[in-house]
């Protein structure tokens, strides 16, 4: 097994502003605060060392808490674009007799060879990175159970790892080398595979794994030489889980999820139909006495709940996943339901005390006693918050006054939701009131769970995610004008402007988009703002086209164009671009991902229509016949739009309606295999362009593209572009790729201050972030530029101040 990288990470780094140095500036590096945004796919805790917990995430890897600074430090920025595969953590494994050791299976997607192992020896400061011989899966099907790796806690040198394709494998020497476990009955290789393994703490020798396959429970009492399934496991669906003519189950016997074992030697074992996070139909939850060799059926249900679940529930009624026991008392249990929905709570939470005998819907008890939510269960959206009580609106759901906020499946007035795929839960080995769950969003927390539980009362629950930033990036923009410097579009979780980018925002609100694909400003008329999306949701009480919408007041309010472009509906999964000229009064909108060439636009792959009355007509305009997404308007000169498609150049001076061209020849930039370029305008000088073709450099006009010149040396290949304020002194605005600046430079994130003759670096080598899918320089700060990930969120670079250390944002604990 090759030792690919040895990598050190300081303590300063892991302040809450870090810096880095280029050849002219310092530059620090920041989170804008959405805090969350995505799956938390994981949750742990090291048995003997306080507040010692790690989170693991679908497509963000992973992250330690921090006391002292109150917030989820990232443990893996520095993995390179090159290894951008290895920025999803598949599992985690910690050394319940060595605090500092942790291991990180890493690893997104099967069908690419890059997976891998980080070791740490000092609580993932530093980590020593071994290839692994099997591929790995943390945004896959299945990504909800674990954890597949486990170190054997009499032997410290000693891990386990259970694959998705390749069966039982074993490392005697801390994951640098691996051997395949061939005594292990089944290689389960189905894409998901065996989904956990875990030692029995007071029983040398015993191990248990879980397969995701009907009677996949095994176990050994010999190390793992011999295998057996465990016998009396559940090998059917009762009829009280599947009355008679329901659905029928996804599986001819309930599969593991996740497993625990007590201090009593009770295993506690959640089921479902289907591999998770989404899908699954049916779930039970059993108890096996390892020692008496019983089983026993503990699923919550209407004779054994309280408040009983309400009725009618939705149907069929999901499984289950989540699962924590006290470390202090082997009968206290913590479950979840998963995929609940449509559920009135989606999913929910079940707490025990008597080994599953009985249970309490901590959902439910976690709601306001209010006659308007009866039935529902949620937080109360003033509980959409961080400890401290920060706000973190966004996650409140509450998109306008008509809409208040919801617990699905309808609009209740006053609740967010309790949680969905909410497959992570862990009550604290060291407290048992202190109980947090992941949700397909976030992590809530509690402190007071058993007290207020006990007497069914109402537990107080804060958002505990300050620190993890884990949305993709879908589209960014930063107008010269108005108190937001960033305007964000998401994947998932539609977008936000960011007046404050320390402190979370509210969604935009109606239309709410499940993608925000598009986002564009005026000029020269502050305020207005145009984006596109993915429609997710239904949003009837609005009328007009819910995929497109315009702002008059800087992204606060909404409105929906009247009519959609051709192509788009409601079923519709690329929204495309849009793009605003200077005055506000003409839009142009796409949606084609890549050009397509002909002599009509096709009304089902939509292209440059352009509209001046806010969607009740649009037009396809003359000249341009080429439906393409590089489309750009002019922040100066009103009614001005360019696009550079197939190698010609095409200019509109009319809002859209009508388009000039040339060969790119003629007006003296190259011929391009490309199929286009996304024009890029400065933004105080009308017909200032610049236009980045790849690894043929970047060129540039000054009189609206009817003659160009390359400004950058050969070698200069921009991945992505963008241009920020102007330096002091400076003539042209600053200039931002993504890509290399020469033959021999790494991939990285440069700036130019003198139009593209000289170049520095910005970012180093421990701000990687697996590489960067958009880039947005702010206008009106020099030095500034926006990183948008696709899995950390938007990370901010700017010439750092004269601060040091540790800096604390009020209100959102440093992040």
């Amino acid at each position: 097994m090759q030792l690919l990288l040895s990598i050190f990470i300081s303590f300063a780094f892991l302040a809450s502003a870090v810096f880095g140095v280029t050849q002219n500036h310092p530059y620090e590096f920041s989170s804008v605060a959405v805090i969350g945004g995505g799956y938390i796919t994981g949750i742990l805790a090291h048995p003997g060392e306080p507040d010692l917990m790690y989170v693991r995430t679908d497509i963000g890897s992973s992250y330690r808490w921090n006391t002292t600074l109150n917030k989820w430090i990232p443990l893996t920025d520095f993995i390179s674009e090159a290894n951008s595969n290895l920025l999803g953590t598949e599992s985690i494994a910690l050394d319940p007799k060595n605090p500092s050791r942790l291991y990180l299976a890493q690893g997104r997607y099967l069908t690419s060879n890059d997976s891998a192992f980080f070791v740490s020896s000092d609580y993932g400061q530093s980590f020593d990175i071994y290839s692994a011989p099997f591929p790995m899966g943390s945004n896959e099907l299945g990504r909800n159970n674990g954890e597949r790796l486990a170190v054997n806690p009499f032997n410290g040198n000693e891990l386990w790892m259970g694959t998705r394709t390749e069966g039982l494998w074993k490392s005697d020497d801390r994951a640098k080398t691996w051997t395949n476990v061939t005594s292990f009955p089944n290689a389960f290789a189905n894409t998901i595979g065996i989904v956990f393994v875990l030692f029995d703490f007071n029983k040398e020798g015993t191990i248990y794994a879980g397969a995701t396959a009907p009677e996949g429970l095994f176990y050994s009492t010999d190390s793992g030489s011999t295998w057996a399934p465990i016998p009396g496991q559940p090998r059917n669906w009762d009829t009280i889980t599947v009355p008679p003519n329901a659905t029928k189950p996804q599986s001819s016997a309930p599969q593991p999820m996740k497993a625990a074992l007590a201090s009593n030697g009770v295993l506690y074992v959640t089921f479902g139909d289907s591999p998770g996070p989404y899908g699954v139909d049916y779930g039970v939850v059993f108890s096996y006495d390892t020692n008496s060799k019983v089983w026993k059926d503990i699923t919550p249900n209407v004779t054994n709940t309280y408040p009983p679940p309400y009725e009618p529930q939705a149907f069929p009624p999901g499984g289950y996943c989540g699962l924590s026991i006290s470390a202090h008392d082997p009968n206290m249990i913590v479950i979840t339901s998963l995929d609940r929905d449509p559920g009135p709570a989606l999913d929910s939470m079940y707490f025990s005390q008597d080994g599953g005998s009985s249970w309490k819907d901590v959902s439910q008890l976690s709601t306001p006693n209010r006659k308007d939510v009866d039935g529902f269960w949620g937080h109360p959206i003033a509980e959409a918050a961080l400890e401290n009580g920060t706000s973190v609106p966004w996650l409140s759901f509450d998109w306008s006054p008509r809409w208040g906020g919801y617990g699905a499946p309808s609009p209740i007035h006053g609740l967010a939701k309790f949680g969905w795929w909410m497959s992570a839960v862990l009550m604290s080995p060291w407290d048992e009131d202190k109980v947090m769950y992941g949700t397909g969003a976030t992590i809530w927390a509690t402190k007071d769970l058993v007290k207020t539980i006990e007497s069914n009362e109402f537990p107080q629950w804060y958002v505990q995610a300050q620190g993890i930033e884990e949305t993709v990036n879908l589209a960014m923009a930063s107008p010269t004008w108005g108190d937001a410097h960033l305007f964000s579009g998401f994947g998932d979780i539609n977008g936000m402007r960011h007046p404050d980018l320390n402190v979370p925002q509210p969604m935009f609100n109606l239309p709410v988009f499940s993608n925000l694909n598009g986002l564009d400003w005026a000029g020269k008329k502050e305020g207005t703002i145009v984006r596109v999306g993915v429609n997710g949701l239904n949003n009837t009480a609005e009328s007009g086209c819910h995929q497109g919408a315009y702002s008059l007041d800087g992204g606060i309010e909404w409105k929906t164009f009247a009519t959609c472009i051709p192509g788009i509906n409601s079923s519709t999964t690329n929204s495309g671009t849009i793009a605003i000229d200077s005055s506000g009064q003409h839009v142009v909108w796409t949606t084609t991902d890549t050009p397509l060439e002909g002599d009509n636009p096709v009304t089902n792959i939509s292209g440059p229509y352009c509209s001046s009355d806010w969607g009740a007509t649009w037009t396809s305009p003359t000249g341009l016949n080429i439906q393409t997404p590089n489309v750009t308007s002019d922040k100066v000169r009103e009614g001005t739009f360019y696009s550079f498609t197939f190698g010609r150049w095409y200019y509109s001076f009319d809002g859209g309606n009508s388009y000039r061209s040339s060969s790119a020849t003629d007006v003296g930039l190259p011929e391009t295999s490309n199929t286009g370029a996304v024009p890029v305008v400065d933004f105080d000088k009308a017909g200032y362009i610049y236009l980045p073709l790849g690894s043929q450099g970047i060129y540039f006009s000054v009189d609206f593209g009817s003659n160009w010149r390359k400004i950058t040396k050969d070698g200069v290949n921009p991945t992505l572009f963008t241009i920020g304020a102007k330096a002091p002194g400076a003539h042209h605005p600053s200039l931002f790729i993504w890509g290399e600046i020469d033959r021999s430079s790494v991939t990285a994130l440069y700036r130019s201050d003198d139009n593209g003759g000289s170049w520095v670096r910005v970012n180093d080598d421990m701000h990687q972030y697996g590489g960067l899918g958009l880039i947005q320089g702010d206008p009106r700060m020099y030095g500034r530029v926006f990183m948008g990930t696709a899995g950390r969120g938007i990370v901010t670079a700017e010439i750092a101040k004269n601060v040091m250390g540790n800096q604390d944002v009020p209100g959102t604990g440093g992040i």
